[in-house]
């Protein structure tokens, strides 16, 4: 295959993507839209945000919000891994993305994982890991299917157990790094 030919086939890939992405978008619009399903989706949305603006830290807020913009990311890398090569889905969506699912990798695993991070802080960040990693890929995800919310496809819960304890013993390592004291000593000495 030339190099002109790859570029043609990317323009099919591309056409192809744009279209999976307007019978979501279909589908959402005049499907799913205020569905029950629908609706806690838009909840695991907002309310875990808003839990987490009531029970914060302030002190430690932009240290423990810094590691759960790291867990995000990653997850949402990873997700978006997971649904391009057909290892699950996201069947009802409260915005119309055919890879992406908001609610659950952007709102209430990182919220989640910054409460664990923040309430008893001096606890066994294993222990931690594991129970994060349990409550996502074996509860989380089984209630999640329930809903028709997430859809295994080719995937074992255990391998989203691993990766979840994975990413949250990175976002707890993250966390405790030094340099976030030394901000903070920095700022306290300048007031």
């Amino acid at each position: 295959m030339t190099y002109q030919e790859g570029l043609n086939q990317i323009d099919k890939a591309t056409e192809k993507i744009t279209d999976a992405n307007q019978l979501t978008t279909d589908m959402v619009m005049n499907v799913f839209l205020f569905t029950w399903q629908w609706w806690v989706a838009l909840a695991m949305m907002v309310i875990p945000w808003v839990i987490w603006l009531i029970l914060r830290d302030r002190k430690s807020s932009a240290r423990i919000f810094s590691a759960g913009l790291l867990l995000m990311v990653l997850s949402e890398i990873l997700d978006a891994i997971g649904v391009s090569y057909g290892k699950w889905a996201y069947p009802v969506k409260v915005i119309p993305v055919a890879t992406v699912s908001f609610s659950f990798r952007l709102s209430l695993l990182p919220v989640f994982a910054m409460l664990l991070l923040q309430f008893k802080p001096r606890f066994n960040p294993f222990i931690k890991a594991i129970f994060f990693g349990a409550s996502g890929a074996y509860v989380g995800l089984p209630l999640l299917a329930m809903m028709d919310l997430y859809k295994k496809i080719d995937w074992s819960l255990t391998y989203s157990f691993l990766i979840l304890t994975s990413i949250y013993l990175l976002a707890h390592w993250y966390s405790r790094r030094n340099s976030f004291e030394e901000i903070s000593e920095n700022n306290g000495d300048n007031h």
